[in-house]
């Protein structure tokens, strides 16, 4: 999409669109601004809500996917983005990895657990549901609902089948 087009749509001129933002990546960056502030807003609710544990870590994922889900095209246009080693760092997904820290670390220290893995841990989260999300938003082999239950049976019982509850060593 040119400039030119987006000025249109935006009912300005194309000098007023380069005025405001720059250049091409000025926009994308103001964009990728405004989808990481409403996605952290909707999983900052979910994070916020008074659930046992398990059923937090669903209401997340839920959230996750819910959002990447009502603007595939813009997500995979700013995902495409951050996958810049460069920008990574800055990027959404680090938003979203140092956003489950800090509530997973809280969780784990109001269970009286050590919160020195918060961070590894929810960065290892975050790259799960994304790279998951990243999978299901291109086949749509199963519902979202479907793909929830699996990612928080996986994150909460670890590789351990439900069979298999004994051989836990």
């Amino acid at each position: 999409m040119s400039m030119e087009l987006i000025a249109a749509e935006g009912g300005v001129t194309k000098p007023i669109v380069y005025r405001h933002f720059g250049d091409r990546d000025g926009l994308a960056a103001a964009i990728a601004a405004e989808f990481g502030a409403e996605l952290v807003a909707e999983l900052d609710k979910a994070l916020a809500q008074s659930l046992a544990p398990r059923e937090l870590v669903r209401a997340t994922i839920d959230a996750y996917l819910a959002f990447v889900e009502r603007e595939p095209q813009l997500y995979r246009f700013l995902m495409g983005r951050l996958s810049d080693p460069v920008n990574a760092s800055k990027g959404l997904v680090a938003l979203v990895g140092q956003r489950v820290a800090v509530v997973l670390g809280e969780q784990l220290r109001a269970g009286g657990q050590d919160s020195g893995p918060a961070e590894p841990w929810a960065f290892g989260i975050v790259g799960l549901v994304h790279l998951a999300g990243d999978w299901w938003l291109e086949r749509r082999t199963m519902t979202r609902d479907r793909l929830v239950d699996y990612l928080t049976a996986l994150l909460w019982g670890g590789l351990a089948s439900p069979d298999r509850e004994g051989d836990r060593s």
